[in-house]
C-alpha cells in the first residue's frame, strides 16, 4: 500500500558531549522520530479515486493511500524553544490558554479558522522568547558544561626545624 506519509526515520545517537546535550531538548514527541503506529491514529487516510470514482492501483498492483487529515501534525507546534522557556507563574498561564485554545481550533475547526489559530500561537512563540531572556536565562545555561575538578599537591612535605612536615601542621 503507497502512502503520501513520510517514513519514519531512525534516531541517531549522540557521538560526543554537545549531540547528548542537544538530544536532552530534542522534543521527541512532535518530532519525524515518533513512531508511525502511534502517528497514524491521529491521521486520516482515504483511497485516491480516478474521476469515475474506482479507486486507483499502482503499477505493483497495490492500491494507493493519500493522507486527508493530519491532526498528528498539531503536535510539531512544540518545539524545543517552547521547553527553554523562562515563565513565571502568570506567563505560563497565558501561553498554555492561547496554545491549548491554538490546538483546539487547529483540531476541531475547519481550514478558514487556521489564521486566528496562528495568532494565538504568535502571541504565545512571543512570551516564550522573550523569556528566554530574563536574566540571560537562556545564554547562561543552554550549551553550558559544567565540569568540576579537583588538584592534588604531589610535592614532598618540606620539614621544618622540629622534623615536622608543613603538610601534617595544616592538617592538625
Amino acid at each position: 500500500m503507497m502512502s503520501d506519509v513520510p517514513a519514519q526515520k531512525t534516531q541517531p545517537k549522540p557521538s560526543n558531549q554537545v549531540d547528548l546535550q542537544s538530544l536532552t531538548t530534542f522534543p521527541h514527541i512532535s518530532s519525524e522520530y515518533m513512531s508511525d503506529r502511534i502517528r497514524n491514529k491521529f491521521r486520516e487516510f482515504d483511497y485516491v479515486r480516478d474521476e469515475k470514482g474506482k479507486v486507483v492501483k499502482d503499477a505493483n498492483g497495490e492500491l494507493v493511500v493519500r493522507l486527508i487529515r493530519d491532526w498528528w501534525a498539531n503536535m510539531e507546534i512544540f518545539t524545543q524553544d517552547f521547553r527553554l522557556g523562562n515563565l513565571n507563574k502568570d506567563e505560563g498561564f497565558y501561553v498554555r490558554h492561547h496554545i491549548d485554545l491554538c490546538s483546539d481550533i487547529l483540531t476541531v475547526l475547519p481550514e478558514s479558522f487556521h489564521k486566528p489559530a496562528l495568532l494565538l500561537l504568535e502571541r504565545s512563540i512571543c512570551v516564550v522568547e522573550t523569556s528566554q531572556s530574563k536574566n540571560g536565562f537562556l545564554r547562561r545555561m543552554f550549551n553550558t558544561f559544567f565540569q568540576n575538578s579537583t588538584s592534588k599537591d604531589d610535592s614532598p612535605a618540606k620539614r621544618s626545624f622540629f622534623s615536622v612536615g608543613k603538610k601534617e601542621l595544616k592538617n592538625n
